[in-house]
Formats: structure tokens, C-alpha cells, sequence
């Protein structure tokens, strides 16, 4: 190679390494939906199935029985639960890592699992708070009125406007509302009235391995209350919970899943 072509090269390499980070086409991929389940851009809904991807500015909505699981790009894995909306709203990475991801959840339970961008990558937006993610795992329940989140990893700080509170502590509940800020430990009062709201916690076995936490289940009722799981995991003896996720065998890439193992592994957390 002569001089000229070297430097060329080398000038060629210096500018694709200044460039910002790139939006990747397709950020997000369902690997287990239970119907029903659409997602939303603009006008434009189409029926979400197992395998497809989301992107920026769409909309993941469910019914009174849907639930879809998706992993993104940076190991991030998010469930959308019953009776939910979610719009992923920023999307940007840097190598393998997310260097922004931003999701506007409108309504419904959810699940976050950061992946392995930086802390300040993340941030979650609801009607009635702002949240900022630093690494960590939690269960989130939004309605037009109130956001209350379950820690169960790392920790977070939810703001509404120049009011913020700080979730450090496993099994923390925080919450924002019309009648202002609570956050609220084991002694607490008023926190059995919350846990009601997480549904994914109190339902774990219906989700894939992958997207379990372990121990959740520890976070709503008294360890005498506790029965424990084929899979390790705690579930309430209770079962109340177990009516919204029922299993369905969705039709996927490669045809219909087995109804009694909708969700094959996909590997542990």
C-alpha cells in the first residue's frame, strides 16, 4: 500500500471512530408473547408474535391475557404485562453497549433487567414520574394517576419534577402520585395495599427463566406464606395472581409453540 493510500485509510478509520452513536434498525426482539398483543407506530398496529422485532417509536400493547417478553441488543430484558402500553422512545448504542434507552411506560405492569450500558444509559418516563435506573432490577406499576415501583436490585431515583426520592434497599417500594411521594420499607403502613399492584412478582413461573428474579416473590409475602417452585423460584400459595397469565401457545417462526411449554429457555439471567 503507498503513503497516500495509508493515510487515507487511517483519516477514513479516525472518522467512523468520532461518530456518535448509531440507531440500530431493529433495538428490541419478542422471545415469548402470550396473546393479546400488538404493537402501534403511527396509524399502522400489527399482531406481535413471537420473534419479531420492535423498534423506536412503536408501541407494545396488551390485553386482559397478553404479556410479551423482549431482549434488547445490550442483554436488556423487559416485560410488558397485562392491560399494559409501553413505548420505547430512545434507543442508541455504542459497540455492544446502550448508551441511551429511554421507554415511556404509559400504563400497566412491567419488568426491567438493565443490560450492560453505562448506568446513566437508562431512564424510564411515566404520566406522574421520571425515573432514573442506575443497574439494576425491578417491577414498575403505572396508572394515569400514580407510578409505584418493587426494588429488587441496584437501586433507582424517582423524581416529579424537582421532587425526587431514592430506592436503595431490596424489596423497596417507592411511589408518585397526585397526593405527593411515598416510599415505604417492610414496617411500613400501607404497603400491603401496594404489592397488590405487581403482578409479575407474585407470577414468576409464567415467565421465561431468563426474565426471573430470584427471590421476587420474597418482596410480597411473609416467608411462612411461601411455597416453593419446580423452578426454585418462590410463588404465593395463594395462586390469586395466577389467573392474569394463563399460558397460550403463540404461533412463531417456526409454527405453533407447545401450549404446555409456551415459552422455551433462553437462558438464565
Amino acid at each position: 500500500m503507498n503513503p497516500l493510500s495509508r493515510s487515507t485509510l487511517v483519516a477514513a478509520l479516525l472518522t467512523l471512530l468520532a461518530l456518535p452513536p448509531v440507531l440500530a434498525a431493529n433495538e428490541g426482539r419478542a422471545v415469548a408473547v402470550d396473546p393479546d398483543a400488538s404493537v402501534r407506530a403511527g396509524q399502522a398496529e400489527r399482531v406481535l408474535v413471537v420473534g419479531e422485532d420492535v423498534s423506536v417509536g412503536e408501541r407494545i400493547v396488551t390485553g386482559a391475557t397478553g404479556k410479551v417478553q423482549l431482549i434488547f441488543a445490550d442483554q436488556t430484558r423487559l416485560v410488558v404485562g397485562p392491560r399494559s402500553d409501553l413505548m420505547i422512545e430512545t434507543y442508541l448504542m455504542a459497540g455492544s453497549q446502550a448508551d441511551s434507552f429511554v421507554v415511556n411506560a404509559l400504563a400497566g405492569s412491567f419488568r426491567f433487567m438493565t443490560g450492560n450500558g453505562a448506568k446513566s444509559a437508562y431512564a424510564i418516563k411515566t404520566p406522574s414520574a421520571a425515573i432514573a435506573v442506575r443497574g439494576t432490577s425491578f417491577d414498575l406499576a403505572v396508572a394515569d394517576d400514580e407510578s409505584q415501583l418493587l426494588l429488587f436490585q441496584g437501586a433507582v431515583q424517582m423524581c416529579q419534577g424537582t421532587t425526587c426520592i431514592e430506592l436503595a434497599g431490596r424489596c423497596d417500594i417507592g411511589a408518585f402520585g397526585a397526593g405527593g411521594s411515598e416510599t415505604l420499607g417492610w414496617d411500613d403502613a400501607g404497603r400491603s395495599e401496594r404489592l397488590r399492584h405487581f403482578l409479575l412478582a407474585g407470577a414468576q413461573s409464567r415467565l421465561d427463566p431468563g426474565f426471573r428474579i430470584s427471590g421476587a416473590n420474597a418482596c410480597l409475602y411473609p416467608p411462612a406464606d411461601e411455597t416453593p417452585t419446580d423452578s426454585g423460584v418462590t410463588e404465593s400459595s395463594s395462586g390469586e395472581l395466577s389467573q392474569f397469565f394463563e399460558p397460550h401457545g403463540v404461533p412463531g417462526p417456526q409454527g405453533p409453540q407447545n401450549p404446555q411449554n409456551p415459552h422455551p429457555p433462553t437462558g438464565g439471567q
